[in-house]
């Protein structure tokens, strides 16, 4: 069998099966990320693939889902028929992060069950832990409108709070210019928020919104508008990487992956300390220098950006040229989770609530985590293909 018998069978539909499966590829690196205990599934979360998150990888897929769905439907039946849908889809967003902080907030008069997991935040850098929920004994209406507003609620699934914003007030917007064919005017506006975000001494929150803290709206809209730019000329864009120069941006792509990857793996992590996935070429000091100039998550250091594009690129040419055997060996598992990924996000939360609620981590040790880890990504993918609570579950 040829390599070209291999290769995705991409014939303009709308549904990209490579997308669902880079979606499902990240969820087991969220659940490493917020079911935080270490096991052997650390050695490919945690930045092991370069200095790119779960978080970016998740806007980047969504902003070009939004480009190929709605603007498939700006395309053929026009913007006044698109942007319905596309409130109705903020909509639906909001009310799932009301649901999810209302549930929340009754769980914690429910005695016996520690909800602290979910309803407070501990940071490994400075050793703080962050209340981010109101007291218990909180005026009803302050609780409510701290609610309404977005300014509480569990930091695993804050980033939701974000997709209400993007959809609400910058997926109209991109849609507009794009119908007009004005991208080049978007893209302008949308790097002129980012300049303006990573110039200002402190982090812009315009919306004042709980999620601002991690993920400035300023600098993440820029991954979101240009995720749509793309998605909404995919076509136009695959066709260029076809071509002789489109090759060779693919290639270099390629090798400054595999030199971000190995960047990355300096990173002075004590719990790879002495071990094959830590790296000593740039000293700690240097590593933490560089990190903190051009690699900062929540401004979007320009560095974490240029790692991002071409992972990106470097991952969906891979799946392009090998779909057939990567798609046997890991499709099933993967493109389910990607297909239903709101769903799994919602359904993580109360996952880590019952696991913090068990002994199974109390004085865990390396082995049993891992197994705990492998048996959480069983469980999800089961829950999937069950379709456990979709008929109540957004999904």
């Amino acid at each position: 069998m040829s390599i070209n018998n291999w290769a995705y069978p991409d014939d303009g539909a709308t549904r990209d099966l490579r997308i669902d499966f880079l979606r499902g590829f990240v969820i087991p690196l969220l659940f490493i990320s917020h079911f935080d205990f270490f096991s052997a599934w650390m050695y490919i979360g945690w930045e092991r693939f370069g200095v790119v998150t779960t978080a970016e990888i998740f806007v980047v897929l969504s902003g070009i889902v939004v480009g190929m769905v709605y603007g498939k439907a700006v395309k053929n039946k026009g913007l006044t028929t698109a942007l319905p849908k596309v409130f109705d889809r903020a909509i639906a967003l909001y009310r799932a992060n009301i649901m999810m902080i209302l549930i929340i907030i009754g769980i914690r008069y429910i005695p016996l069950i520690d909800s602290s997991s979910i309803t407070s935040y501990y940071s490994r850098y400075s050793g703080n832990t962050f209340q981010l929920f109101p007291a218990r004994d909180a005026p009803i209406w302050q609780i409510l409108r701290e609610v309404m507003l977005l300014h509480v609620g569990p930091h695993q699934f804050q980033i939701i709070g974000m997709y209400v914003a993007m959809f609400a007030v910058f997926t109209p917007l991109s849609l507009g210019l794009l119908s007009v064919n004005r991208w080049k005017l978007l893209m302008a506006l949308s790097c002129g928020m980012y300049i303006y975000n990573s110039a200002s001494a402190d982090v812009i929150r315009i919306f004042n919104m709980q999620y601002e803290w991690a993920f400035p709206t300023l600098a993440w809209q820029f991954l979101y508008i240009n995720a749509i730019i793309v998605g909404y000329y995919k076509q136009t864009i695959i066709a260029f990487f076809y071509k002789p120069l489109g090759i060779a941006i693919l290639a270099a792509s390629a090798i400054l992956s595999f030199g971000f990857m190995l960047f990355s793996w300096c990173h002075p992590l004590d719990e790879f300390a002495g071990t094959w996935a830590q790296l000593s070429f740039i000293s700690p000091d240097k590593f933490n220098e560089i990190y903190n100039l051009y690699f900062q998550k929540n401004r979007l250091g320009i560095g974490r950006l240029f790692n991002l594009v071409v992972l990106f690129l470097t991952t969906y040419a891979v799946l392009t040229i090998f779909w057939k055997p990567l798609h046997k060996l890991l499709g099933w598992f993967l493109i389910p989770l990607g297909q239903a990924s709101l769903y799994v996000f919602i359904m993580h939360i109360f996952l880590i609530l019952l696991l913090n609620n068990t002994p199974f981590i109390e004085n865990g040790t390396f082995w049993s985590n891992t197994l705990v880890h492998t048996a959480l990504f069983a469980i999800i993918w089961i829950m999937v293909k069950k379709k456990f609570l979709y008929r109540w579950v957004p999904h």
